[in-house]
C-alpha cells in the first residue's frame, strides 16, 4: 500500500508519519521546500519526499500512484494569513488532490476536519459569527467537494472531524502548548478565561490510533465517510487546567475569570465516538495519562 501524505512537518501530520513509518509503511510527503522538518527529520531517509513548489503535483501522482490520501495540511488563518491564502490552502489546494486522485484511480482519501464544523452544520448556515471562521469555512466547502467527487468516480472519501487534540511538540502560541510552559518553567501565575467552556480533549496518539484503525478497516468503507474523534466526553477547560497543574506538579496559582472569553467559541463540544468504536477503535490514554506522556517526552527532548 503506498500512502501520499500532506502535513506532514505539522503537529499531527508528523506523528502520522512516524506511525507510518514505524509500521513500514511506503509512505510519500509533499511538503514545501521552506517546510521546516525538525519533527520528521528522523523518518527523512525513510519516505519519498517532493517539495511541490519545485515540481508539479501531477508528477508526484504520475511517479507515485498512490492507495491513499491522508490530509493533513491546513492553513488556520493565524498570524497575517489573509481569507485567500487560507481559502488556496484548505480548499484549492484539496480540490487539485482530489481532482488527481480521481484521474490516478486512487482509492482512498482520508481528510482532517474539525470540531468546528458543528457550528455551520446541519443547513450550513452561517448565520453568526463562528469560531476561526476562514478555517471552518473553507475546510467545510471542502468536505462538500469530497462528497461530490463520492458522487462521480469510485472514490471513498473519509473526514476525520477531530475534537481539542494536545500533546507534546505542539505549535508555540497554541493554548495548551502555553500552559504546559507556564506550569513547568516557575511562573506564579496565569491569567484565564471562567474555564466553564466544554470541550472533548484528546491526546495525539489516540488520535493517530484512530487514523490507523480507519487505515486498517478501510476496505470496509464505501462513498462518503464521516468519523468523529474525541474521547466521548467533554469537560470543562478549567478542569483540564486544574489536571495539567496537578500531573506537571505546578504550584502556579490559576486566576480564573481575569480574562475574557471569546465569544465566538461554542459553549460545548463533544465527539460521539459510536462510528469508531464499531471499527474497534478505543482510546489508550485517558486525559490524566496523555498529559503526563506529553510532559515526559517534551522534557526528555529539552522542549520544556
Amino acid at each position: 500500500m503506498k500512502i501520499l501524505l500532506t502535513g506532514a512537518t505539522g503537529f499531527l501530520g508528523s506523528k502520522i508519519l512516524q506511525r507510518l513509518v514505524k509500521q513500514k509503511e511506503n509512505v510519500v510527503v509533499i511538503k514545501r521546500s521552506t517546510s521546516d522538518i525538525r519533527r520528521i527529520k528522523e523518518c527523512v531517509g525513510q519516505c519519498s519526499l517532493y517539495d511541490i513548489d519545485k515540481i508539479t503535483l501531477q508528477s508526484v501522482f504520475e511517479k507515485e500512484r498512490p492507495e491513499v490520501i491522508i490530509h493533513c495540511a491546513a492553513a488556520y488563518g493565524r498570524s497575517d494569513q489573509e481569507a485567500v491564502q487560507v481559502a488556496e490552502t484548505n480548499l484549492m489546494f484539496g480540490i487539485n488532490l482530489l481532482a488527481l486522485a480521481e484521474k490516478y484511480q486512487c482509492d482512498y482519501f482520508i481528510n482532517t476536519g474539525t470540531f468546528a464544523f458543528k457550528q455551520i452544520e446541519p443547513e450550513g448556515k452561517i448565520d453568526k459569527p463562528i469560531y476561526m471562521a476562514d478555517y471552518t469555512l473553507s475546510k467545510y466547502q471542502f468536505i462538500r467537494w469530497g462528497e461530490l467527487f463520492t458522487n462521480r468516480c469510485s472514490l471513498c472519501f473519509i473526514t476525520m472531524d477531530l475534537e481539542h487534540i494536545f500533546g507534546e511538540d505542539d505549535d508555540e502560541g497554541k493554548f495548551i502548548r502555553m500552559l504546559e510552559q507556564k506550569c513547568t518553567s516557575g511562573e506564579v501565575s496565569v491569567e484565564l478565561s471562567d474555564g466553564m467552556q466544554l470541550r472533548d480533549y484528546i491526546y495525539t496518539e489516540n488520535v493517530v490510533d484512530a487514523y490507523m484503525c480507519v487505515l486498517e478497516h478501510r476496505k470496509e468503507l464505501k462513498g462518503f465517510q464521516r468519523f468523529q474523534v474525541g474521547m466521548g466526553e467533554a469537560i470543562a477547560l478549567k478542569e483540564f487546567v486544574i489536571m495539567m497543574k496537578e500531573v506537571s506538579g505546578s504550584s502556579i496559582c490559576l486566576e480564573f475569570g481575569k480574562r475574557p472569553r471569546n465569544d465566538n467559541e461554542p459553549a460545548c463540544s463533544v465527539a460521539d465516538i459510536s462510528a469508531l468504536k464499531k471499527l474497534g477503535w478505543r482510546p489508550k490514554f485517558s486525559r490524566r495519562e496523555g498529559i503526563g506522556e506529553m510532559l515526559r517526552r517534551d522534557k526528555k527532548a529539552g522542549r520544556i
